[in-house]
C-alpha cells in the first residue's frame, strides 16, 4: 500500500512547543479533502483549527482527546483508500505489501512518559525538554525556578535550560503542582525527555531527583569511550516537521517518522540499527544514532588525538558543528581597505553604534549587488532573499560568542536599528536571546579590529553567501575581507560589492546626511571658496555668507551673473519681450484695436537690453559685497585639494583674462576649507565642417554667447538645433521679420519636453509665416562668411539641400569645459565630461562641491541656483538634497512650453503606476478673450497615492502658470487637495482644479469597477 501521510501537530504561534487535542472533527474512516478541518487543538494562546491540505481517508491511531502532543509529532494519518484505514488506537497501520517490515510509527507524544517507570503516582502532565532552536536535540538544566510542591499556573516559567546558543525559559501551559523526579541541575536531557511532572494535589508531589540520563551515565561509567555527540547539522531541524524524508535503507524497513527525522538531520539510514519488529528503524533509533560528522561527509576523516578531553558545552558543540559544516563550502576571500574616520564621526553625531552603521551600509550596498544576500541550498538551489538580516558576533558573559541577528537592515532607519541592537547585545551577553533572535541571518559581520587584529578571514557557514571580516585600522584604512560562497557569487561581484560598501562608509553623508559642518579644521584663507559667479555660485556664496562664514567668490569677469545675466536668460528675454509686442500688435485686431504696422528699432532695443544687464550686474556686485562676500576677479585653477590659484594673467581689459597655453600664470594662491565649482558650460559647437572656422574666423557662425554682437537686425538665418536655445532664437528672429530655417538632427524638437507638448509646439511654429522646422536632418557643411553663408544638409529622405543666409546660429546645447581648472590636482572625479556629484552636490572629494551646468543634467539657471543652495546647506551641516524629479523648466516661445516633475513615460520607467489627464487651452474663457488658444495642460499623478508628480503645459503664459504647478509637485499635493482649492475666475489657473477633479473622479469610478 502507499505510505500514509502524517497529520502533525502544527506550530500555530511563536511560543508554541506543544498542543492539547480538544476534539476530533472527523472520524476514523471519513474522507478528507484539501482544506478540511480534522481537529481542534489548544495552544498556549487559544483554541485553533487543524486543517489538512491533502485528500485521503482519516486513519488511526489518533492522538487521544486531552492528550498533549509536541509540535511536529503525529496526531493521526491519511491513507489513500478506505481499505487502508487503521481503526486501532494502539498500533499504526502496517503494510502487507512491499517490504514486510516497513511500518508506520506514531511518534511519542509529550505525555508518553506519564505512565513510564520514572513518573510519580497521580501525574497529570509531563514537563519535557522543549526544542527551543532548530539545531537543538538536547539541553542542559541550568536552574529550577519552581520548587517541588509549588503551585504552577498556565504560562509559568518552571526552569531555565541551556541550548546550543542561549539560556532559555521553560514555560508550562497546564495547571498543577510541581513534582519530581526532577532532572538534576547541570544534567543533559534529550529533547522530549522528562524534566519534571505535574500532579493534581500538592501531597502527591515527589521530592526526588531523577537518575542521570543514559548519555550522562555512559560518560561517568565509561570515560575511556565517551559517547560521541550527535547534534543535527546546523542547517537542519531535529523536528521532522516539513522535512524531506530520507531514502529507505537497503534491505530493511523504516517508519515514516524515522525517515522524516533522518531527512531533517541528514542521517543515512543504512548506517542506523533498527530496534523495531524485524529490525525496522523507528524514530528513537534515529534520535539516538551517531550522526556522521560533516567532515567525514565531505571526505575529511576524523583523527584521534591523545589526552583526556572534556565534553564540549552546548555552545562549543554548536560552533564546532557549524565550523565543520563550513568545509563543504567552496569559498574565496576578497580584501579592500576602508577608512572609517568619517563613519565613526557620523555615527557619533547621530547617536548610533558604529557596528549598526556598518550593518546598514552593508545592506545598502546589497541593493546594487543582491546576490550577497542569497544562499546556496542543497541540492543545487539558490535562496533569493530580499530582507537583509545581519548577524554580528557578541562575546557572552562567561566566554563564547553569540551572534544576534539585526533584521530588516535594508528598510529600517538607523534609529530603529540602533534601538534593537542595544537590546539584543544586552541580552546576548547574558545568553538570554530567543531562537529567532540568533538564527536565520542572511549575512554576517565579524569585527576583530577592536582587538588590534591586523588581518583575518572569517568563516562562512551554510545559510549565508558571505561574511565580512573587519580588522584593525592602518594608514591605508581598515582591511575589510569578504569570505564568499563561490556557488552564489563570483569574485568580480564581491569586489564590486566591496567597492560600493567602501564608498558608502567613506562618504556616509551621502546616505546618513551631514553630521556637522563639512569644513575641515585648519587655518584657511577662506572657509569656502566659490569658483564661478553665475546663479549657482552666487546663490551658494550668499547662503554661506548668511551663516557667518568667510567666503570668496572667484569669477573671471568684472561683474557676477554669469551666462544667465550676460549671455543667456536676461538678454534673450529682452529680445523676447520685443518680439511679443510685435506679435501682440498683429493680433489685436480681434478686439477692435488698430495701431498700424509695428516697427522694430534695433538700436533702441539694444540700448535697453544693455542697460538692463549693466544695472543688474552692478546690483549683484553691490549685494555680494554688502553681505561680506570677497569678490576675486580671475580664473580659478586648483593647485591641490585645499589651494586655488586665482589667475590674473593677460590683458586686464579682457574680462576672461587668464594665462594662455604655454604661459606661466600670474596671480594669487589662496587656501580654502571647502570649495564649490560653479564654472558653467559654454555653447557646444558640433564637428560640422566649416562650423569652427565660421565661428572663429569669418563671423558667419554665431552662438548664444556671440549673437549679442550683431550690430543690426538680420534678414535671413539658419538655426541649427531644436532645443530651448535654438527654438527661442528661431522664433524671436522670425517675429523680428527674418526668414528662419531651423534644422534639428533628432526626429523631434525639444527632447527634454513631454512628447505631445513638443509635437503640438512643432505644428504651431510651422504655422509662423517666416519659420520652417525640419527634423531628422544632417548638416553636411557650412561655408562662406558673415552676410553670405551657405548651409548644405540632407533631409530625412536623404535628399540634398542648400540654402544661403546671412548667419548661422548654433543652438546645439552646452557642454562643460574642464580643461585648465586643475580638477585632477584636487582629486576630483570627472565622468563623461561632467563633474560627478551626489544628490547633495558633493564630489568624490568630500570638501569639494560642484553645481550648475558643470555637473550636467538640466542646464538651467534656477537649477544651478537650487544646487548652489543645496551645496551651501550641506557645507554648514544641514540636510538638503537636489531632486531632479521635482525640477522645472520653461521654453520661451509663443506659446510657451513648460514642465515640472515627470511625464507619464518617465514615471512608468521608474516603476510608478501613473495616470494622466489633459485639457486644451482653447476651452478657457481667458484664452478665448486674448485669442491665445494654442496649447494644453497635462497633469500626471501616481494612481496609488493620487499625488501629483508632473505637470506639463503649452500656453501663452505658461511661465506664470507653471508656478502653481511647481507648488503642486514640490509640495506632494494630491488630486483632492488641488481639486478642492478655490481658483479665481476667469483665469487659466482654473484648469488645474478642473483637471484634478476630473482625474480624481475617473480613478474613483475605475476603483468601483474593479471591486465589482
Amino acid at each position: 500500500m502507499a505510505e500514509p501521510y502524517v497529520i502533525k501537530m502544527p506550530q500555530l504561534s511563536d511560543t508554541m512547543t506543544e498542543g492539547v487535542v480538544v476534539s476530533w472533527e472527523k472520524n476514523v474512516g471519513d474522507q478528507v479533502e484539501r482544506g478540511d478541518i480534522v481537529a481542534t487543538i489548544e495552544t498556549d494562546k487559544a483554541i485553533m483549527d487543524v486543517e489538512v491540505f491533502r485528500d485521503g481517508f482519516l486513519s488511526g491511531p489518533l492522538a487521544p482527546v486531552d492528550s498533549t502532543v509536541a509540535v511536529g509529532d503525529a496526531m493521526a494519518y491519511l491513507v489513500t483508500s478506505a481499505g487502508e484505514v487503521q481503526h486501532a488506537e494502539a498500533a499504526a497501520p502496517a503494510s502487507s505489501e512491499g517490504p514486510a517490515t516497513e511500518q508506520v510509527e506514531r511518534p511519542p507524544a509529550a505525555d508518553a512518559s506519564v505512565t513510564g517507570s520514572g513518573a510519580p503516582q497521580g501525574v497529570t502532565h509531563t514537563i519535557t525538554m522543549p526544542q527551543l532552536s532548530d539545531t537543538m536535540n538536547e539541553g542542559v538544566v541550568v536552574s529550577w525556578e519552581k520548587s517541588v510542591g509549588d503551585k504552577v499556573e498556565r504560562g509559568d516559567i518552571v526552569a531555565t535550560v541551556e541550548t546550543d546558543k542561549a539560556i532559555m525559559d521553560v514555560e508550562v501551559f497546564r495547571e498543577g503542582f510541581l513534582s519530581g523526579p526532577l532532572a538534576p541541575v547541570d544534567s543533559t536531557v534529550p529533547v522530549g525527555s522528562p524534566l519534571a511532572y505535574l500532579v493534581d494535589r500538592k501531597e502527591q508531589s515527589v521530592d526526588e531527583v531523577a537518575a542521570p540520563p543514559v548519555s550522562a551515565r555512559r560518560e561517568e561509567t565509561q570515560p575511556e569511550t565517551p559517547a560521541p555527540p550527535a547534534p543535527a547539522p546546523p542547517t537542519a531541524a531535529v523536528s521532522a516537521s516539513g522535512a524531506v524524508p530520507a531514502a529507505r535503507p537497503q534491505g530493511r524497513g523504516a517508519t515514516p517518522y524515522a525517515r522524516a527525522i533522518a531527512g531533517a538531520r541528514g542521517t543515512d539510514l543504512n548506517r542506523v540499527s533498527g530496534t523495531g519488529p524485524g529490525g525496522v528503524i523507528v524514530g528513537a533509533d534515529v534520535l539516538g544514532a551517531h550522526v556522521a560528522s560533516p567532515v567525514a561527509a565531505v571526505g575529511f576523516p576524523q583523527v584521534d588525538v591523545p589526552g583526556d578531553g572534556r565534553t564540549m558545552t552546548k555552545l562549543e558543540k554548536a560552533i564546532s558543528d557549524t565550523m565543520t559544516s563550513s568545509l563543504s563550502m567552496p569559498t574565496f576571500h576578497v580584501t579592500t581597505y576602508v577608512k572609517l574616520g568619517k563613519l565613526i564621526k557620523a555615527s557619533k553625531a547621530q547617536g548610533a553604534s558604529v557596528t549598526v552603521t556598518i550593518a546598514k551600509a552593508c545592506a545598502l550596498a546589497m541593493q546594487q549587488f543582491p546576490k550577497m544576500n542569497w544562499c546556496y541550498q542543497p541540492q543545487d538551489k539558490l535562496v533569493e532573499r530580499t530582507s537583509v538580516d545581519i548577524g554580528m558576533a557578541v562575546a557572552a558573559d562567561g566566554g563564547g560568542l553569540v551572534v544576534p541577528v539585526l533584521r530588516g537592515c535594508e528598510s529600517r532607519d538607523l534609529e530603529a536599528l540602533n534601538g534593537d541592537w542595544k537590546d539584543l547585545v544586552e541580552r546576548a551577553r547574558k545568553r538570554r536571546l530567543k531562537p529567532d533572535e540568533y538564527t536565520g541571518s542572511t549575512f554576517q559581520i565579524s569585527n576583530m579590529g577592536m582587538f588590534g587584529v591586523s588581518h583575518f578571514d572569517a568563516i562562512a557557514t551554510p545559510g549565508i553567501a558571505a561574511i565580512l571580516a573587519i580588522a584593525a585600522n592602518t594608514e591605508q584604512g581598515s582591511p575589510f575581507t569578504v569570505t564568499a560562497d563561490h556557488r552564489v557569487v563570483n569574485g568580480a561581484e564581491v569586489a564590486m560589492y566591496l567597492e560600493a560598501l567602501k564608498e558608502l562608509i567613506e562618504q556616509p553623508e551621502s546616505w546618513m546626511g551631514p553630521s556637522g559642518p563639512a569644513i575641515p579644521e585648519g587655518d584657511w584663507d577662506y572657509d569656502v571658496l566659490v569658483v564661478g559667479g553665475g546663479p549657482g555660485g552666487e546663490d551658494c556664496a550668499r547662503d554661506l555668507a548668511g551663516h557667518g562664514l568667510k567666503v570668496g567668490l572667484v569669477n573671471d569677469a568684472p561683474f557676477p551673473g554669469g551666462e544667465c545675466l550676460w549671455r543667456g536668460c536676461i538678454p534673450s528675454k529682452a529680445w523676447r519681450a520685443a518680439a511679443d509686442r510685435l506679435r501682440d500688435r498683429l493680433n489685436d485686431g480681434h478686439l477692435g484695436i488698430s495701431c498700424g504696422q509695428a516697427q522694430l528699432d534695433w538700436g533702441k532695443l539694444e540700448d535697453s537690453r544693455r542697460t538692463v544687464l549693466e544695472t543688474r550686474g552692478d546690483m549683484a556686485l553691490k549685494t555680494d559685497k554688502g553681505v561680506k562676500i570677497k569678490y576675486l576677479q580671475g580664473f580659478g585653477r586648483f593647485v591641490d585639494e585645499h589651494h586655488l590659484l586665482i589667475d590674473t594673467s593677460g590683458n586686464s581689459k579682457d574680462p576672461h583674462a587668464r594665462a594662455r597655453p604655454g604661459e606661466k600664470p600670474r596671480g594669487e594662491t589662496v587656501s580654502f576649507g571647502c570649495a564649490v565649482v560653479a564654472t558653467g558650460a559654454p555653447p557646444f559647437v558640433p564637428p560640422i565642417p566649416g562650423a569652427i572656422e565660421g565661428l572663429a574666423e569669418n563671423g558667419g557662425v554665431l552662438t548664444s554667447d556671440t549673437v549679442w554682437m550683431l550690430d543690426k537686425q538680420p534678414g535671413k538665418l539658419v538655426v541649427i538645433g531644436g532645443g530651448a536655445i535654438g527654438l527661442e532664437m528661431a522664433q524671436i528672429f522670425q517675429d523680428f521679420g527674418a526668414q528662419v530655417t531651423l534644422l534639428e538632427a533628432q526626429d523631434r524638437i525639444l527632447a527634454e519636453v513631454e512628447p505631445e507638448i513638443a509635437k503640438h509646439l512643432t505644428a504651431v511654429l510651422n504655422d509662423d509665416p517666416r519659420l520652417t522646422v525640419h527634423t531628422s536632418v544632417k548638416v553636411e557643411k557650412i561655408s562662406g562668411k558673415a552676410g553670405a553663408v551657405t548651409v548644405k544638409y540632407k533631409d530625412s529622405d536623404g535628399k540634398n539641400h542648400s540654402t544661403k543666409v546671412e548667419y548661422v546660429i548654433m543652438g546645439t546645447g552646452k557642454r562643460p569645459v574642464l580643461d585648465g581648472l586643475g580638477l585632477e590636482k584636487a582629486g576630483v572625479a570627472v565622468d563623461k565630461g561632467v563633474v560627478s556629484v551626489d544628490e547633495r552636490c558633493r564630489t568624490n572629494v568630500p570638501h569639494i562641491f560642484a553645481v550648475g551646468d558643470v555637473i550636467g543634467g538640466l542646464m538651467l539657471a534656477h537649477t544651478a541656483a537650487q544646487q548652489g543652495r543645496v551645496a551651501a546647506a550641506t557645507i554648514v551641516g544641514e540636510d538638503m538634497r537636489y531632486a531632479q524629479d521635482k525640477d522645472c523648466g520653461v521654453i520661451f516661445t509663443r506659446p510657451e512650453a513648460a514642465f515640472v516633475g515627470l511625464s507619464i513615460d518617465q514615471a512608468k520607467a521608474r516603476g510608478i503606476d501613473a495616470v494622466e489627464v489633459k485639457v486644451p487651452i482653447s476651452i478657457d474663457a481667458k484664452a478665448m478673450i486674448n485669442n491665445e488658444q494654442h496649447g494644453m495642460i497635462k497633469i500626471v499623478a501616481d494612481k496609488h497615492t493620487q499625488r501629483i508628480i508632473g505637470v506639463h503645459l503649452l500656453a501663452d503664459h505658461a511661465d506664470t502658470l507653471v508656478g502653481e504647478a511647481v507648488m503642486m509637485v514640490s509640495g506632494n499635493m494630491t488630486l483632492e487637495q488641488v481639486g478642492n482649492a478655490i481658483h479665481p475666475h476667469p483665469t487659466q489657473t482654473e484648469l488645474f482644479g478642473e483637471l484634478a477633479r476630473r482625474l480624481s473622479s475617473r480613478l474613483r469610478r475605475s476603483a468601483k469597477v474593479k471591486v465589482k
